[in-house]
């Protein structure tokens, strides 16, 4: 993203929500409902984002946002978009009331604090979960709005 940002190129990242980890519905602890991606054992999310870590991260934000009034799918979306080099992000609502829920993510305004509890979670430039960095793709930080 840093290297887009400085060669003028925009981003558009795919799954914003972390094949649905961040989308509120999945806690470390609790077995996943059936019809969800998780409880399909849906190859791609088990082997990606699926990780105790990553749900334990998803589980810290959704307590925090609740504190400001505002829904972990909104805060994630804004946290995406908060970033300069970020020019749009692709969603894949498959209901009117998961599409509202993007749409809202247009007015959430991302602080510095906000920031701040998200860089405490995972480090800048950093995946969530170890695992999950690749060394010949390396990310350096985000360029916040």
């Amino acid at each position: 993203i840093t290297a887009a940002a400085y060669h003028g190129l925009g981003v558009v990242p795919f799954s914003p929500l972390a094949r649905g980890v961040l989308s509120g519905k999945y806690a470390p602890d609790i077995a996943p409902d059936s019809e969800s991606r998780a409880g399909r054992q849906d190859k791609r999310l088990l082997e990606t984002e699926w990780r105790v870590e990553s749900l334990c991260i998803a589980q810290r934000i959704q307590e925090y946002v609740q504190d400001k009034g505002v829904g972990i799918v909104e805060f994630a979306i804004a946290w995406v978009l908060n970033n300069r080099a970020v020019t749009s992000a692709i969603v894949g609502p498959r209901t009117e009331q998961q599409w509202d829920g993007y749409t809202k993510a247009l007015t959430v305004d991302i602080t510095a604090e906000d920031e701040a509890f998200i860089d405490s979670l995972v480090t800048p430039g950093h995946a969530s979960t170890p695992g999950f960095n690749d060394v010949q793709h390396f990310v350096s930080g985000r360029l916040t709005r």
